[in-house]
């Protein structure tokens, strides 16, 4: 068991014991709510310079995945439906550039990018710019690409980014755990963080624990679903339609994200029965860790396949999920960028 799984079942009691052998990270517990309120006066004493274009960020508060990412992507495809111009801002963790701001490109390797940021540029066609100074990295999409609107994937704790709006995405299943601070329970933040955010979104139909947590909180609920198979040749990515995929049958499953589990029950809905093959979120793979027979398909996450297009095989297949959102949240960031055109 990996120290992330070890965490996992304990900060979540459905997937565990509870918060069984998390009592003596009380004392580190407080020390963390101490830095996170100090951090916060910080941050009021030394407000960020308003962007003369909307900065919307999605994020969390707990560690791992919650669907912020397909939300980005799906935001950001949407807007530019519309006609507008959004360029998407990322820390890229895992990333080591040379320098900063990076711009990612379909070329770029996710061990200068980060795996994430290389993702979202290959699934939508659009400026992604990562740097650990999330505003830099702003600036340089609306100096260089001329960006009209701001897509920030992550940055909710990344007070020195300005931003128009707020959107956190709450995992409908998990929650926020046992509702205790990082290292004791999963929360970058107390849950009362969602008293100040624009907007509250359940990924997935939130359960009666999440909605009770959440109280009137929650705004909306999003889907993930299905859209499309990608394989990688070379500098090449192939997209498949779902229905071009393998037959339905034993599969090896791969996920190395804030919660497997999500992309495993995906893929049993599709009809598959999957062997299981959970890592670390962000793991860097070898070709050797996914050399299981040479013949059953492996099916992986955008995220993951990212990172291993240098010696993709031909009977591996990566999933692109899409958010599914209501009509009601696009009217909100609709009048929100209008509002926005009319203060400028």
């Amino acid at each position: 068991m990996s120290l992330e799984d070890w965490f996992n079942k304990r900060w979540y009691p459905s997937e565990g014991r509870g918060i069984t052998g998390l009592s003596l990270l009380a004392p580190v517990e407080g020390l963390y709510r101490l830095a996170l309120k100090g951090r916060k006066s910080w941050a009021r004493s030394h407000e960020p310079e308003p962007m003369q274009v909307p900065v919307i960020v999605v994020g969390n508060i707990t560690a791992g995945g919650a669907g912020k990412t397909p939300l980005v992507a799906e935001l950001a495809r949407w807007l530019h439906e519309r006609g507008m111009n959004p360029g998407i801002v990322s820390r890229g963790y895992g990333g080591r550039a040379k320098s900063y701001p990076y711009q990612v490109t379909e070329q770029s390797h996710p061990l200068e990018s980060g795996d994430e940021p290389l993702m979202l540029r290959l699934v939508t066609g659009l400026p992604v710019m990562v740097s650990p100074n999330r505003a830099e990295a702003a600036q340089a999409l609306v100096d260089y690409h001329q960006c009209d609107v701001i897509l920030s994937d992550d940055g909710l704790q990344h007070y020195g980014l300005w931003r128009s709006m707020e959107i956190c995405v709450v995992d409908g299943q998990r929650g926020f755990g046992n509702g205790r601070l990082l290292p004791r329970g999963p929360l970058r933040e107390p849950v009362s963080r969602l008293d100040h955010v624009d907007v509250v979104i359940s990924n997935g139909e939130p359960a009666p624990p999440v909605r009770e947590q959440c109280g009137d909180r929650l705004d909306y609920t999003m889907e993930l679903e299905p859209a499309c198979w990608h394989q990688f040749n070379l500098d090449q990515t192939s997209t498949l339609k779902l229905e071009s995929g393998p037959e339905p049958g034993p599969v090896h499953g791969v996920a190395a994200i804030g919660n497997p589990q999500r992309f495993f029950r995906t893929l049993k809905t599709l009809g598959y029965e999957v062997m299981e093959q959970a890592f670390s979120d962000h793991h860097e793979f070898s070709q050797l860790e996914l050399q299981f027979d040479g013949i059953t398909p492996v099916m992986m996450t955008m995220k993951d396949a990212v990172k291993c297009r240098d010696f993709w095989q031909t009977h591996w297949w990566a999933l692109e999920v899409r958010a599914r959102l209501p009509d009601l949240f696009y009217q909100k960031i609709h009048q929100h960028i209008q509002n926005f055109a009319k203060h400028d």
